[in-house]
């Protein structure tokens, strides 16, 4: 290959999970996930031109740089999924009675744990109960009415509303007759109050004992700030705003019975101090 790379070509490869890049007409790297970010591999044959591939991404993606981050994310969840459920056959049936949406770290013992872990392999971990699963595209292929209870911290408000329709529907045909769904979600109207009164004690709790700000620069702790981070997350990960009453007008739209708040179960909901302190609960039943 010559040493004029021209312009880089992009290319998705679903069945590997990654996004190509051709130069003169030979791919030459790949782009893949590596945590919240996107890592640059070169082939072995393309080893020397490193460092002009490099240069050259930097320059032709310099505006496609969260463009890019997401189709490495959407790649890389296709071949993940095809992974995943390929392997639900070696899921016990005890496990998958409680179905853990969304779990993130809090991996739970007994549980099926299902997350998507784009730099993790796709399959089923026996060890973990962990199922590497994007939900955005629905639940796994589990039994209908197999599962006895659902639960959710802090998930649903990374789900776009059309995606969160979706899994809430293939929730509702896994769950038996009266089995529980319950979700944790974000208290934003709590947090607006607050804002809106200009409420000191609030702000000073998030800063001083929940310590959100301690990542963040001295000129970015102020309220908005905080609000901000509340609506949007630190990586804009946020898609949608819920509370008790639009969420549970999904849930009854979509044939769900009993819907009702609750206040705080420690058999069930996150023990985390900081979403004991944010959140709110909700659940129904099939």
């Amino acid at each position: 290959m010559t040493d004029n790379l021209g312009p880089l070509l992009v290319a998705l490869d679903a069945t590997r999970g990654r996004v190509l890049l051709f130069a003169n007409g030979q791919a030459v790297a790949a782009l893949v996930a590596s945590g919240q970010d996107v890592k640059l591999e070169v082939f072995p044959e393309h080893a020397g031109l490193r460092q002009q591939l490099l240069a050259a991404c930097r320059t032709q993606f310099v505006a496609l740089k969260e463009s890019l981050r997401h189709a490495v994310y959407e790649v890389a969840a296709l071949k993940v999924n095809t992974e995943s459920t390929a392997a639900m056959n070696s899921i016990p049936a005890e496990t998958g009675r409680r179905v853990h949406m969304g779990c993130g770290g809090e991996v739970r013992e007994g549980w099926l744990n299902i997350d998507y872990a784009p730099d993790r392999p796709g399959g089923y971990d026996v060890r973990r109960s962990f199922l590497n699963y994007d939900l955005r595209r629905g639940l796994p292929p589990l039994e209908s009415a197999s599962v006895d209870l659902m639960f959710s911290s802090h998930f649903f408000e990374h789900l776009r509303r059309e995606e969160a329709v979706a899994l809430l529907k293939s929730c509702r045909a896994a769950l038996k007759p009266g089995g529980l769904i319950r979700f944790e979600l974000p208290n934003f109207q709590k947090s607006f109050r607050a804002y809106a009164s200009g409420d000191a004690t609030f702000l000073d709790t998030a800063i001083s004992t929940h310590r959100v700000f301690d990542r963040e620069p001295p000129w970015a702790r102020a309220y908005a700030d905080l609000i901000s981070r509340a609506v949007y997350e630190v990586d804009y990960s946020h898609k949608y705003i819920w509370d008790a009453e639009n969420m549970g007008n999904l849930l009854r739209a979509l044939g769900f019975n009993d819907v009702s708040e609750d206040v705080y179960r420690a058999d069930i909901d996150s023990a985390h101090e900081i979403r004991r302190e944010y959140s709110f609960y909700i659940q129904a039943r099939a």
